[in-house]
């Protein structure tokens, strides 16, 4: 196994704070309130700080009792104090020049590095971390608070700015605790956008006042409540390589090795999250030759076609790992889903959520730490959608005759079904056709059961500035750029922090290393996509290392039976849902009840479309319909972390 030898501490934790820079708040037993909402990301130890107007509440989950790593982190001459979560896996290489220079170092910590890099290098120091993080620094001296967050978004970071103080947190549901603002409110546009993207895109959220500071920036806030905000990074894809396609292969294998052997970096026993596909496979073929025997989990469910764990367990015995499966049921999914909604902070209209809940507490029983591979499809063109939408706009070309026939037989194909969103959006700009990988209702189909829809509101005002950043790149590259803005930000690595974190479990992510990127930013087109296999420079570079039939598997990603179930076992759940609804000021109960009776009956395939409606419907009961309630609950530890749960069976070993 790897293990770091002497780091101090373990920064699987969660912090809430306040700048009041009048000074005036007595703010404590807020402080303990929104702590409380996210004890899951921490439930060992809380500590609260006071130093000036700034007010600090951190958690953390106690793997090594070290307390010279502790948080809050205060510099021996008292001038800053400093909280962060995530890992920093260059900091030993950050401390050596240090060192060198004769700084002294208290700790074998990050936090402690991060302060010292900060006070030399001022804010643009984020920029030389190499890892996940959310950073909070208070500076006594100049009365002024330093927030930052990663490159691509991993670890989260909230805010609230008022007149007199801003607020920091690591999810969204603290807030529920903030006083005079803890009443939360739906911002009609966002809900929109919402029910277009199946999540509210960064920086906004459903709630107005409340922002997520956005990946690869950071924020300074001085003693006159002055904010400042900047990019330090830029995901930018650079000029193609003009290496042989070999020599790309060769070090596509040595970044990658490299970069799981720093995520694998740990204090505890790191296992891998594996599915059927290649990503995951490639992570735990090289986290296995790192560490043999690793543990490897897998979930699937009951329902033919939906299960992952046959394909998975082949190349399980391939890599010789010690691999776990959950096998989930149609009730263990239904008691799950409350949890997972109040989890993911915004709604997030994704099925495979309550899947990713199930194995996260699951692989919470055995380890503390999961790599996955989330990133991978965004930076080597993993998607079918890339595929799908490169065909479609070949008709850009085409007579208009063309275009609007296929429009009009659109039209005429019930919804759901294969080939109708291909017909809808030939010959349509790639603009207007690709707003990421999901993409739900149509302007139609909003108009028909949104209240408060806004025809003057179009979801590609959040897409535009975006194409705009790449606007003399090709198609391909375009749509890579809008998922990594987008979708991965406000889907993927949602899913991936709440879900773990809910469950008091890191998970890691070797391909969302910058130097991985790097490498990924200077591809061709045909070094991603080749004769309609997509990642083809990942597969080939790791042929050798999986087995040949994963080699070329088609993408899956967390598949769950939600279309069956809708027309069965969860049939009557659903209704009983879009019923009971508490939310029908936005969302028009009958249009709701039709799309699923015709989902029952087979008239249209709207599982989607329900699932999204479902999902909102139970976030706003929470978080603001029963929001007292849901309070209650957080404090008696209700919809927080805790033991297993009866309703998981053992995860068997295979």
């Amino acid at each position: 196994m790897i293990f770091v030898v002497g780091k101090d501490g373990y920064n699987l934790c969660g912090f809430v704070g306040m700048f009041d820079w009048k000074r005036e708040a007595d703010a404590e037993q807020m402080m303990t309130g929104m702590s409380a909402a996210i004890r899951h990301r921490g439930p060992d130890d809380s500590q609260y700080l006071r130093k000036d107007g700034f007010h600090i509440a951190f958690r953390r989950l106690s793997i090594i009792d070290l307390d010279t790593g502790a948080q809050p982190f205060t510099s021996e001459d008292g001038r800053f104090t400093a909280v962060f979560n995530g890992e920093i896996y260059n900091y030993r290489d950050l401390r050596k020049p240090l060192q060198e220079e004769g700084i002294s170092f208290r700790t074998n910590s990050e936090i402690e590095v991060i302060v010292a890099l900060y006070r030399k290098y001022g804010p643009e120091f984020i920029g030389m971390l190499r890892g996940m993080f959310a950073i909070l620094i208070y500076d006594a001296q100049e009365k002024s608070v330093f927030a930052g967050r990663d490159y691509f978004g991993i670890k989260p970071l909230y805010y609230r700015v008022t007149d007199e103080a801003v607020l920091f947190a690591s999810e969204m549901k603290a807030f529920l605790f903030d006083g005079e603002y803890g009443e939360f409110k739906v911002d009609p546009s966002m809900l929109q956008h919402y029910f277009t993207f199946q999540y509210v895109p960064e920086p906004h959220t459903l709630t107005p006042g409340i922002s997520v500071l956005e990946a690869a920036h950071y924020m300074t806030v001085n003693c006159n409540g002055r904010v400042q905000m900047k990019r330090y990074f830029s995901p930018d894809f650079q000029k193609p390589s003009e290496e042989s396609f070999e020599e790309k292969a060769k070090k596509l294998r040595k970044i990658l090795t490299e970069s799981v052997e720093y995520h694998m970096i740990s204090d505890v026993e790191v296992g891998t999250f594996l599915s059927s596909g290649i990503d995951s496979a490639v992570i735990t073929a090289i986290a296995s030759r790192l560490n043999p025997g690793i543990k490897a989990l897998t979930v699937g469910f009951d329902v033919a076609s939906y299960s992952e764990v046959d394909d998975a367990h082949e190349i399980a015995k391939h890599l010789n790992v010690d691999h776990i499966v959950l096998k989930g049921n149609c009730q263990q999914f239904r008691d799950a889903f409350e949890k997972v909604v109040f989890a993911l902070d915004s709604p997030v209209a994704d099925p495979s959520t309550v899947a990713i809940y199930m194995i996260a507490r699951e692989a919470a029983s055995h380890v503390k730490v999961m790599l996955s591979g989330e990133g991978s499809d965004e930076l080597f063109a993993g998607y079918k959608t890339y595929r799908d939408s490169l065909g479609a706009g070949r008709f850009e070309d085409a007579p208009g005759f063309v275009k609007t026939a296929c429009r009009g037989l659109s039209h005429v194909i019930p919804d759901g079904v294969k080939g109708k969103n291909f017909l809808m959006r030939a010959g349509m700009p790639l603009e207007e056709r690709y707003v990421g990988n999901a993409f739900l209702f149509n302007e139609k189909q909003k108009k028909a059961f949104l209240k408060c829809y806004n025809p003057n509101q179009s979801y590609t005002e959040l897409t535009r500035p975006y194409y705009d950043q790449v606007a003399d790149r090709d198609p391909l590259i375009k749509m890579q750029h809008i998922d990594i803005a987008t979708w991965l930000k406000g889907d993927i690595l949602v899913k991936g922090d709440r879900l773990s974190m809910g469950n008091s479990l890191e998970v890691r992510v070797p391909f969302l290393d910058k130097e991985v990127f790097k490498f990924a930013s200077t591809l061709k087109n045909s070094d991603k996509l080749q004769n309609g296999t997509t990642k083809y420079i990942l597969r080939y570079a790791f042929q050798d290392y999986v087995d040949p039939a994963t080699f070329m598997r088609p993408k899956l990603g967390y598949p769950v039976p939600v279309r069956v179930w809708l027309r069965n076992e969860l049939y009557e759940w659903a209704r009983d849902i879009i019923k009971n609804s508490k939310a029908d000021a936005f969302v028009d109960t009958q249009a709701a009840l039709k799309m699923l009776e015709d989902h029952r009956t087979g008239k249209a395939d709207n599982y989607r479309k329900l699932w999204s409606i479902l999902v909102f419907i139970t976030w706003y009961r929470l978080y603001i319909a029963e929001a007292d309630k849901t309070r209650e609950r957080i404090l008696r530890g209700e919809l927080s972390y805790s033991q297993r749960n009866a309703w998981f069976d053992r995860g068997e070993k295979h």
